[in-house]
Order: structure tokens, then sequence, then C-alpha cells
């Protein structure tokens, strides 16, 4: 969710809950005024009913009505205030129904005798005529404050993200093995300033680490170059004279560690290569005949460790890929699956539009699954291993966007490379 998104919910939740405190405040201020305007009017009634009984030859003839009673009471027998209000729910023969009644009681002295004059009038509670109005009115404000709050969020947010968003384009847009560095823009919001400031820096350190890791790697490579091939020639001419049976193994031995290593860098230097490579996603090629052509070259192996072959290859399957990287992959995948298949052991190999299976017999993985594409691991202890194959296929894989995994059940290892059609032309 973006940010102003969430800076809208926000607001409209504070408005939402503003709004419903101001309904209950407006509300209980229309009631109480409800209820003081009656007090008022009965207040009024009882003066009026006093009035007439301070006069003689009035108060027989006043009836004050049902609603106001008079009765005289002794003031040592009365504790109450000057007045009283009491509000109580109670059947109405006029409406027919229950309704609050308000009871205001007076204590005056008329004539040297205390009454107590008690009226009441029925209260017309605030659901019965404004509370509807009171809740369309609101309801209105709700909505144009939520549409005014969506607008002005909007604007609002775009103003004072802009610089943000801006450097995140920059940071996307940003390629540590380009030549050219985070772009930022300026700005006057002291956060974003401090943002921009610190990815600037972060950057051009990871992009130095990236150039020195870079050299260090293309030097190492080229320096190790030479003299593995001066032992290996020399180690060769060794073996060619009259040796001892227990030198011409140590030198055998010796030989077989230096063809490793010569692997190993070669594999180095492949993989800091590939770091560097710009896939173009649509070139495509058959897979199909590489596949055949592949599985060809490798027959012989199999056959000498006794392994059976099962193949379903699909013609004509086009998929975005360098040649020589297919080459290379599909060399990788082959081989992995004999080298660590069992004795008389079992490969299917399966290709269609969108996926290319190899599965194997062989042993259970000695690492965690996860780790198998990692460089130097490997998943059994065979010698002549490096455990720079599968990192080689992953790479691959990722600079077209493929998707490679792995599995392993029932002794069936399983190497899944989906393929990535989305940039089909």
């Amino acid at each position: 969710m973006k940010i102003n998104y969430k800076y809208t919910i926000a607001y409209a939740i504070i408005t939402f809950v503003v709004l419903n405190i101001g309904f209950a405040i407006v509300y209980s201020a229309i009631r109480r005024g409800a209820v003081q305007s009656v007090v008022g009017k009965l207040e009024n009634l009882n003066l009026v009913v006093a009035r007439h009984m301070e006069k003689p030859y009035e108060h027989t003839a006043f009836l004050p009505g049902k609603n106001v009673k008079i009765k005289p009471f002794l003031i040592q027998d009365s504790l109450m205030n000057p007045e009283s209000v009491k509000i109580q729910k109670e059947w109405n023969d006029e409406v027919e129904a229950i309704v609050p009644m308000v009871y205001f009681s007076s204590y005056p002295v008329i004539n040297g005798v205390h009454y107590n004059i008690s009226s009441k009038a029925m209260l017309v509670e605030p659901d019965d005529i404004y509370l509807t109005g009171i809740i369309l009115v609101f309801a209105w404000t709700f909505v144009f404050l939520i549409a005014l709050v969506i607008i002005l969020s909007e604007l609002i947010s775009w103003h004072i993200l802009k610089p943000f968003n801006d450097t995140l384009d920059a940071i996307q847009q940003f390629e540590i093995d380009q030549e050219n560095t985070i772009n930022v823009h300026e700005t006057q919001t002291t956060e974003f300033k401090e943002l921009n400031s610190f990815l600037v820096k972060m950057s051009n350190k990871a992009k130095n680490s990236y150039i020195a890791l870079k050299e260090f790697s293309e030097n190492a490579s080229h320096e190790l170059q030479t003299p593995i091939a001066t032992m290996k020639a020399k180690i060769e001419l060794l073996m060619e004279s009259e040796l001892e049976e227990t030198q011409a193994a140590m030198l055998s031995d010796i030989h077989d560690e230096l063809e490793k290593l010569a692997r190993i860098n070669h594999a180095l230097t492949l993989l800091a290569k590939l770091e560097n490579y710009n896939s173009d996603l649509k070139s495509r090629i058959d897979l199909s005949v590489i596949l055949s052509r592949k599985i060809i070259r490798f027959t012989d192996w199999m056959e000498m460790r006794e392994i059976s072959l099962e193949t379903d290859i699909e013609p004509q399957v086009k998929v975005a890929l360098d040649e020589s990287l297919a080459t290379l992959m599909l060399n990788n995948l082959v081989s992995n699956s004999i080298r660590h298949n069992i004795l008389s052991g079992k490969i299917i190999i399966k290709l269609t539009q969108t996926e290319l299976v190899i599965k194997n017999t062989g042993k259970a993985p000695g690492i965690p699954l996860n780790e198998l594409f990692g460089r130097f691991k490997k998943g059994n202890s065979e010698r002549d291993s490096i455990g720079i194959g599968l990192a080689i296929v992953k790479k691959i894989s990722e600079l077209y966007g493929h998707q490679i995994s792995y599995e392993y059940e029932h002794g069936w290892h399983s190497l899944i490379l989906v393929f990535n059609h989305t940039d089909r032309s």
C-alpha cells in the first residue's frame, strides 16, 4: 500500500471519530436543551399557580388542570430543596405509549401555609424530531469531508513526498556495474536531505567495493592461469620420465589437483563475466536441438556407469538464451545428473514448452536444499566436483528470468528449469 493511501485512511479514521464525538455532543446538547425548555415552562406554570393562590378571591375559581397537583404540608416534614426536577417514563393516555415525563416541584409559602406545587409535562425526545435530521447532516458532512480529505491528501502527499519518490526512482535506475552514479534531486526537507546524503554515500561505497572486487577477481584469475599451466606442463614432463611407482602416483595426484584448480579458476572467471553479461531476451534458440546433441555427447559416460536414460523432448522449444550459455548450462545439468548418480542408476530428461526437468537417482544430499545453488556447495563428497556448476546454472537462469529449483524425494533428485516467456515477441 502506498504511503499516501495510508495517510488518507488515517485522516478518514480521524474524521470519522471526530464526527462521532461531535454527533454525541450535539445530541446531548439538544436533549439537554429540550429538558431545560420543558422545565422552564413548568417553572412558569408553577409560578402562575402560586400567584393565583395568593389571591383569595381567585383561588376558589382557579382550576390548575390534571397536570398540576397542589397539596399543603408541614415544613418540619420537608427536607426538600426549594425546587426539584425528576424525569421518569410512564404511560401516557394521549399518545397511548410509554413516554418520558418531566416533573417539576416547587415549595412556595402562600398566606403562611407551605404548599407543594407539582406539575408535569411530556418530554419530546430529540429521537422523535431531530435525530433523523442530525444523522443526515452529519452523514453528508462526513461524505464531504472524506472527499475533501482524499483530494487534499493526494495533492499534499504528492507535493511533500515528491523528493522521496524521485529518490526511489533514482535507486531503481541505479546499476552497480554501470559507470553512472546515483542521481538524487535537491530538497528542502531535512529528513529527505539526510536520506539522499546517506544513499549517495552508500552507493559510492558499494560501487567502489564492487570495482575493487571485480578487478581483484579478474587479476587473480589472469595471474593464476600462467603458473597453473606451467606447473601442469612440468608435471606432465616429469610423468614421462622414468619414475618409481610411488613417485608417479604422487605426481598423478598433483596433476589431478591442478586440473581441479584450473577448472575452479575457469568457473570463477566465468561467473565474474556473467555478472557483467547483458542478456538479450528477444534472441531465442532451439533448446530441443542443443539438448539432443548434449545427450549424445554424454552417452558413453552413462554407459560406463551403466545408467539408463529416458527422454521426452518436445521439438521446436524456443527459449530466450544465448547458445553458448545454453550449452554450458545443459552441460552442467546433464553431467551433474551423471556424476551424482548411483551405479546402474537412471536419468529422466523431459523438455516441454514451459520447463526442463532432469531427474536422476542418487543418495540424499548432504547439505540443506536451499544451499545447493551456492558457490562451492556440494551435495555429496564427489572428489572431482568443484561445487560451482549449479551456481553457474542459477546465474545464467537469472540473467534471462528463468526459474531454477531443486527437489529430492524417494531417492530421486529433480532439477526443474521453468522458462520465462513473458518477453515472447
